[in-house]
């Protein structure tokens, strides 16, 4: 049985591991590519962006390149920046896990 003050030490130290986890480097990066997404699909219509993406696709690979690159130029700023963070932030997400697996510089003794 615990007493009321270990109980309240234990409930403080809870609630700084949680605020710590919920704005670690990382969780900011996923709330970025999450808010990113959420702007993109609010602003653009993603039926109509995939029906013709599948129309030029029969075009070959750099068909495929001139339309991604026409569709982002010619859309609103803000759905333009809402790509950049989301781009951004799958980046810095990508570097956050390849230093995880990536092997410690250890000295070889």
């Amino acid at each position: 049985m615990k007493s009321k003050i270990e109980q309240q030490v234990m409930a403080s130290v809870a609630v700084v591991y949680t605020a710590r986890r919920l704005t670690s480097r990382f969780a900011l990066e996923c709330y970025a590519l999450v808010l990113s997404f959420v702007g993109t699909v609010f602003f653009v219509s993603l039926p109509h962006v995939a029906a013709n993406l599948s129309n030029v696709a029969s075009g070959g690979v750099g068909s495929i390149e001139a339309f991604i690159i026409s569709a982002v130029l010619g859309t609103k700023l803000i759905v333009q920046l809402a790509l950049l963070v989301g781009a951004c932030a799958l980046v810095a997400m990508g570097v956050d896990m390849s230093r995880a697996n990536s092997p410690k510089n250890t000295f070889a003794a």
